[in-house]
């Protein structure tokens, strides 16, 4: 009992210092990661050697997203700068009608849209809501509460795969599943998106016509999945919450030469994300072969692939804007500095939250990476004695579970990863089916990303809140904690019948 009390002091650690001491990113990943090493060599069984290949692993594990915060920083910096993130929002503006069907338009459509093909949707999402009038705080907070309940059926499907890949079930089963187990996450997610947005006085609409775009994302996406396939899921529900909001308002998007200028760069980015991510020769050439492995520790294995990550895209979306809106040297450096100056901060505290991440999984880990010792693996301990103290009520914790992997972590692959077959084993003991325990797991995981100091750090340097990423912590810990046990406790009661 007492090592799995240890086990969760750092998801305690971490709270505590969000939520109370409102603690930036980068103190976070300091102190975060300061605690799990002292933790891991002192209770865990953990020699310094481990520790430091694993921290490392996860620092270069991060990499790709680094250089995702930082093409990411300086494209919503380009956009900016040269006013075409005003006219864009505008446009939409004028597409929906009003100020709040815009917001829900960007929040709950292009996020999904963006999500669903590959392209992550922060750095692009939020910059759009802070020049639409939403606060910093509250367009960091709503680029990730907008796709978080429907995550799992983003990514072209690739989180469902691999899921499918961890426990052995079929993709088209844990697809349908996660689709009806997101309905209630997407409900609570459209929820929670009113306390973050503009309401000028009339809340209660605000949070009618939230809730109705949730239930429509939500729906779509389990049509979709069910005539169309997990791939396009993500996508389809997005267009689908774009063209209604549309309809609802004008009714139509009056394109010129100014707005396509504007918006070159976006379909420039979806469209080589959507490419490499869908048409196979395209995905077996980018993802399989123009890749390279790297083994910092023998467990795992790190695969860098430029041509199929999206920071090389968003760079050339750099490129574009660049020269579409005509930016001279002078004024480039300019953006260039002040890219670098918002950007190290937010780069550190990733990697930092990938070495937390890696060491916590890692740890029980013999030198050399021989072999575990599970009696002092952080990750082993939580999950079976989750299983031992709950019994029966085991299935109300699983989206738990999964937002406790992607907190500690930052990644909801690693949640699966970590217990994902753990979910087949325990549903064979309590004569559950291992479909619904998988997909409850990926859906609470996919909900960890609200919380997760790791995604609040991608998205707060985008808007300029950089450093208040404690106070958006202070309000989406709860909200993920509760939106995974919301669903909880709806995965316990559709077993009950």
């Amino acid at each position: 009992m007492e090592v799995f009390i240890l086990s969760w002091t750092p998801v305690v650690f971490l709270t505590l210092l969000a939520v109370f001491l409102r603690r930036s990113a980068l103190e976070l990943a300091v102190y975060g990661l300061l605690f799990s090493l002292v933790l891991l060599f002192l209770f865990f069984n953990t020699s310094l050697e481990v520790a430091f290949w694993a921290a490392l692993d996860g620092v270069f594990t991060t990499l790709p997203l680094l250089l995702v915060i930082l093409s990411g920083i300086l494209l919503s910096n380009i956009l900016t700068d040269t006013g075409s993130l005003v006219r864009i929002v505008q446009w939409f503006k004028k597409g929906a009608g009003n100020a709040l069907n815009r917001n829900l338009l960007i929040t709950f459509g292009v996020g999904n849209f963006m999500e669903g093909t590959g392209v992550i949707a922060e750095p692009v999402v939020a910059p759009m809501l802070r020049a639409a009038g939403v606060s910093p705080l509250g367009s960091a907070a709503l680029s990730i509460i907008g796709y978080a309940g429907l995550m799992t059926l983003e990514m072209a499907g690739i989180v469902i795969i691999i899921l499918s890949l961890v426990t052995g079930l079929p993709v088209h089963d844990l697809g349908l599943a996660t689709a009806w187990i997101s309905i209630p996450a997407v409900l609570f997610m459209a929820l929670s998106a009113p306390i973050f947005l503009p309401t000028g006085g009339a809340r209660t609409k605000v949070w009618i016509l939230s809730l109705g775009m949730g239930l429509l994302l939500g729906l779509s996406a389990l049509a979709a999945v069910q005539w169309l396939g997990v791939a396009v899921s993500g996508t389809l529900a997005g267009l689908v919450v774009i063209l209604f909001l549309i309809i609802m308002g004008s009714g139509r998007l009056q394109m010129d030469l100014s707005i396509l200028k504007d918006l070159a760069p976006f379909a420039f980015l979806i469209l080589c994300l959507f490419s490499v991510n869908s048409i196979p020769f395209l995905r077996e050439l980018t993802f399989a072969k123009l890749s390279l492995k790297v083994n910092l520790i023998p467990v795992h294995s790190i695969t860098f692939r430029p041509l199929f990550s999206a920071y090389l895209y968003i760079f050339l979306a750099c490129l574009l804007a660049i020269r579409l809106q005509g930016i001279r040297k002078g004024k480039l450096r300019a953006i260039l500095k002040v890219t670098l100056s918002k950007g190290w901060r937010a780069c550190l505290a990733m990697g930092l939250f990938g070495a937390m991440g890696q060491v916590i999984s890692y740890s029980g880990y013999l030198p050399g990476f021989e072999s575990l010792n599970q009696a002092h693996n952080i990750p082993f301990i939580i999950s079976h004695g989750l299983i031992g103290a709950t019994g029966d009520y085991y299935p109300l914790f699983v989206p738990f579970l999964g937002w406790v992997g992607t907190f500690l972590t930052g990644y909801g692959v690693a949640s699966l990863m970590l217990f994902g077959q753990l979910q087949v084993q325990s549903a064979q003991l309590l004569g559950v089916s291992p479909t619904i325990l998988a997909a409850a797991l990926a859906v609470g995981s996919a909900l960890g990303s609200i919380s997760s100091p790791f995604k609040i750090a991608l998205a707060s340097p985008m808007v300029g809140a950089m450093g208040r990423e404690g106070e958006i912590l202070r309000i989406t810990i709860p909200l993920g904690i509760g939106a995974s046990l919301l669903v909880g406790v709806v995965v316990w009661l559709s077993g009950q019948f």
